[in-house]
């Protein structure tokens, strides 16, 4: 497509269902020449030790493919048909390949590829690297095509945006999720009192996201049993009067429904919006912890919780090397609160009812959308430790959050030690087991001397987060060898431990202020301590790298790099990731996104693999939109080592949804004898209209037929006789009439080009040859079904022709090759042979007939020396 020279994307690509394909070169007509080899010293070494034999391309295509605008694509090793039969090359055909040094098909001729993945020689063998840049340019404009027409057919920006999972300023949320039982009778009022506090920076929030963003605020109340309802409002008064009209009763033992309010404010949320819990009891409902799993990772939400005394049991016994509960299954009580801040990048803290009110503008400060994490620690010791923490000159604010047990705190900045109340801060709270405190950069200085020396009689956390312009967004791949051709994908669910992750870093903001970035960092979530440092590469705030994830362990990722002034640059990740043995997929074929009818109930397929110890898996299922009904079945999986189970999940979409709606289905699969997890989502998008019929969507493609007839006179006629009228207006008229009628489509004379007619077999029949020239698009047949259509016509039974009141049989067979017509019925599609191309091999004809009669003379000549001599 591209060496034709087309500027234009080729439509009928991408059409779901969309087979047929028109204008594409017959099996046995040659497509390419042999490519030259390649040298150097690269290749000598390939060569040499890897017997890797590369290339160097230059108008491999034979130049007549493309002068007949005909469609051809390269061949790869290994890839086979519908029925897993290999597809092989074959030599004597001198068919493209796909080339590159992965394929092995390369080799046999033609040999080479004109594949144009990348500039890379290694990959693509073009000399003509501008051939991959006007590939790649119109693969990038095919997809914006697709997404417009998605865009149109949802005719809805906000539910467009949502529907790719895009975060932007025009819509966001903030939630408050609270504990109404009895026991909260303290804290319900210090939330309250907080109110004009939170006012305020509800403000700030909702003008960090521009003048015209859109703000839902969101209140969950919970009681036991009941996991509470969900208010939404875009009005922050009425979320505050909301919020000032609850009152505590009830709840009857000390475990609450914590959970399932999350899950409801989760679902209400949009993504990377913070939620904040308010409760003093642990949760009664961890069995749900799967969905709140799930949900966490596909919607990307911060969760804060704000915990006071109450019934936790702050002296459970903790697991050895777990003294901050990070493990899922033994997350319980007070651990499991610190496992979903670890989760989500949030925070715990724990106070007394009476600072609660302090703490309402600390709590709406954290959720500024320009902050960023840049320094974590969690451990365990009595002995004081001594914290750097790295400000660089893009901050203006540092939010410093450490909760412990009999906490002693200082701050040194380059000006020296900040005292308490600490100076130079907008905010603080401190107490023997929360210090928070909010600090301005600019009173004090950026650089490397910023230090937190802090002594806790228990176990610690210390985050420290910044306001600023400078952020960065990670997306995480792997190497799919499933398929024939290794490609690189995303994936969705746990990293598979042993398994390398490919990472793109994109740094968003203030990019001039950073002198350069130079590393990633891979951070134990458990105690923020490096797990590995892997270089990057890369220009312009977009760099690569890889890395072995660690086993069974959570981390985050790093970014490093210096300032304009060399003072150290650090951003953590809020996402945390944990490595499994087990993967969870959607079955094969079955797509992210799926569009179904309101009302139409559907069943995708799910796998599970097993690459660890032998285990039963329990597997759940939950969407972001109770009214959508899904269930799974089986609900368990038993599996040994390296074995795989399916299960199928069914969706009944509800006659009420709206056209454009998007719902995101999440699949858990949990390991019930150890830690594992690993979990998939799938988008069900709601259409008001059936799936649209694309067998007959063509591209526009200048199509030619060859045609030849055989009419059968009537025994009184004679052809010579009977031609000496001109029949041709005639005999065209009716065959056009006989396509318009098997296709339902019109021709005009305008379509026809009878090149000859005349006599044959005897002078009984008449055989006409021509062409038909039309335009496939949506509403004509392409050159494969117009050739069926009449092929059955012909061989299905004795067809007439009348003309001009002659009645003519038509009553012949189509042989295919176009050199076996002789007095047959045939359309074939056969492009005209270029002049310049005819007039080659006449002169080739004419030469060779002129090399044998030299060659016959000098034998003459020759044997009458011989006479002569003789």
């Amino acid at each position: 497509w591209v060496e034709m020279g087309n500027t234009g994307t080729y439509d009928v690509l991408g059409i779901p269902g969309k087979t047929d394909i028109p204008n594409v070169v017959p099996p046995n007509v040659p497509t390419c020449r042999d490519c030259k080899k390649a040298s150097g010293i690269l290749v000598s070494i390939l060569r040499k030790f890897f017997r890797v034999t590369t290339y160097e391309c230059d108008e491999t295509l034979l130049s007549k493919i493309n002068n007949q605008k005909l469609l051809t694509s390269g061949y790869y090793k290994g890839q086979v048909d519908e029925n897993g039969n290999e597809i092989p090359k074959i030599e004597s055909y001198m068919k493209c390949s796909h080339g590159g040094f992965l394929d092995g098909s390369r080799d046999t001729p033609a040999r080479g590829g004109i594949n144009k993945d990348s500039r890379a020689s290694l990959w693509s063998y073009y000399t003509d690297k501008s051939l991959h840049t006007r590939a790649a340019d119109l693969a990038t404009k095919a997809t914006v095509d697709i997404m417009n027409d998605i865009r149109t057919d949802v005719s809805d920006d906000i539910k467009f945006l949502k529907f790719l999972g895009i975060t932007t300023s025009t819509v966001t949320s903030i939630a408050y999720v609270i504990d109404t039982t009895g026991s909260m009778g303290d804290e319900l009022p210090e939330i309250q009192a907080g109110i004009p506090e939170i006012r305020t920076r509800l403000q700030s929030y909702a003008a960090s996201f521009g003048g015209d963003a859109t703000v839902n605020y969101i209140l969950v109340p919970f009681n036991d049993p009941d996991p509470g309802t969900t208010f939404i409002t875009q009005d922050a008064e009425e979320f505050l009067t909301a919020i000032g009209n609850l009152f505590a009763f009830g709840g009857g033992d000390c475990p609450e429904p914590s959970l399932g309010a999350l899950i409801r404010a989760i679902k209400a949320s949009e993504p990377e919006s913070p939620i904040y819990i308010f409760t003093d009891a642990p949760a009664s409902d961890e069995y749900r912890l799967p969905e709140v799993e799930a949900l966490a990772m596909s919607n990307m939400n911060t969760y804060t919780s704000v915990l006071t005394s109450g019934c936790f049991d702050r002296k459970r016994k903790r697991s050895k090397g777990n003294e901050h509960g990070l493990h899922r299954r033994q997350a319980t009580g007070l651990e499991l609160y610190n496992y979903l801040a670890m989760l989500s990048g949030g925070q715990v803290l724990n106070v007394q009812a009476a600072d609660i009110s302090e703490l309402s503008s600390l709590i709406s400060q954290s959720s500024q959308v320009l902050r960023s994490t840049i320094f974590f620690k969690l451990g365990s010791s009595s002995v004081s430790q001594v914290l750097t923490i790295p400000v660089d000159v893009t901050m203006n604010e540092l939010l410093i959050s450490i909760v412990g047990v009999n906490l002693t705190v200082q701050v040194h900045t380059p000006k020296g030690l900040l005292t308490t109340p600490v100076m130079g801060s907008e905010i603080t709270l401190q107490t023997s087991t929360t210090f928070i405190a909010v600090l301005n950069v600019s009173s004090q200085a950026a650089g490397d001397s910023w230090n937190i020396t802090l002594s806790s009689l228990g176990p610690y956390s210390v985050e420290v987060s910044a306001l600023s312009s400078l952020s960065f967004q990670q997306y995480l791949y792997v190497l799919d060898t499933t398929n024939s051709v290794p490609e690189i994908t995303s994936f969705e669910g746990r990293p598979t431990a042993g398994v390398p992750i490919i990472f793109n870093i994109v740094v968003i903001g203030s990019i001039g202020e950073a002198a350069e970035f130079s590393s990633v960092a891979v951070l134990d979530s458990s105690s923020g301590d490096a797990l590995d440092v892997v270089n990057i590469t890369g220009a312009e705030g977009d760099f690569f790298g890889a890395f072995l994830p660690p086993q069974m362990q959570t981390f985050q990722l790093q970014l490093l790099g210096k300032d304009i002034a060399e003072n150290t640059i650090s951003r953590i990740s809020s996402v945390t990731f944990e490595t499994t043995t087990i993967e969870l997929q959607l079955g094969s074929g079955v797509p992210g996104l799926i569009s179904r009818m309101p009302g139409e109930t559907t069943e995708v397929d799910v796998l599970l693999y097993n690459m660890g110890e032998s285990s039963t898996f329990g597997l759940s299922i939950t969407s972001n939109n109770d009214e959508f009904s899904v269930t799974i079945t089986p609900s368990q999986l038993t599996l040994a080592t390296n074995d795989t189970g399916n299960a199928t999940v069914t969706i009944a979409v509800p006659l009420e949804s709206n056209a454009g709606e998007t719902v995101t289905i999440s699949i858990v699969a949990s390991s019930t004898t150890d830690e594992r997890t690993d979990f998939t989502s799938l988008e069900v998008l709601t259409s008001t209209t059936p799936p649209v019929n694309v067998t007959n969507v063509y591209p526009k493609v200048n199509t030619s037929e060859f045609f030849q007839l055989k009419l059968q006179l009537p025994g009184n006629v004679e052809c010579e006789d009977w031609l000496r009228n001109d029949r041709i207006s005639g005999i065209t008229a009716e065959f056009l009439a006989i396509i318009g009628t098997l296709c339902s489509c019109e021709f005009t004379e305008d379509n026809i080009d009878v090149s000859e007619i005349s006599c044959k077999s005897g002078s009984d029949a008449v055989l006409i040859r021509g062409t038909i020239s039309y335009v496939t698009s949506g509403d004509t047949y392409s050159a494969i079904e117009l050739r069926s259509l009449l092929s059955d016509w012909v061989q299905n039974g004795t067809r007439t022709l009348t003309v001009d009141g002659t009645v003519l049989s038509v009553n012949s067979t189509c042989p295919v090759p176009l050199e076996s017509l002789q007095d047959t019925t045939c359309l074939v599609t056969q492009p005209t042979i270029p002049t310049e191309t005819i007039a080659v091999w006449v002169w080739v004809v004419v030469g060779a007939v002129a090399a044998v009669l030299l060659v016959t003379l000098l034998i003459f000549i020759c044997a009458v020396l011989v006479i002569i001599v003789k």
